[in-house]
């Protein structure tokens, strides 16, 4: 079994003073464990048009607030499909890089993030 390690969920929340303004972007940091992909599921996702490229676990589904933009390994992924996880109250990410990815993207000024450690 693989290791817990960390990964951040970013959320775009519209500006709520502004209008026309630019979204606020937050990070929240929380643990992950990689799974690997079945056969299967790369091929349902291939047959809807998804083409997966890892699979993360959020060990805990209050973790998970729909983000749908991630970080993980210093690269940036956005979520195609989650689900929840029948063995623990977690939820199983399907993930795929987002083309272009230079794995260092700087956020504008408005940023928030919560940290969490893993130990």
């Amino acid at each position: 079994m693989r290791r817990m390690t960390v990964c951040t969920l970013i959320s775009f929340q519209p500006d709520a003073h502004e209008v026309g303004t630019d979204p606020v972007i937050k990070r929240r940091r929380v643990k992950c464990q990689e799974l690997g992909l079945t056969q299967a599921e790369t091929y349902q996702a291939g047959g809807e048009g998804l083409r997966p490229q890892a699979k993360l676990l959020i060990p805990y589904d209050k973790d998970y607030n729909g983000e749908r933009d991630l970080e993980y390994n210093g690269e940036r992924w956005k979520v195609i499909n989650d689900d929840p996880y029948k063995e623990w109250n977690g939820v199983v990410l399907l993930i795929r890089r987002i083309a272009g990815n230079a794995g260092d993207v700087t956020p504008p000024p408005a940023v928030t993030t919560t940290g969490l450690e893993v130990g």
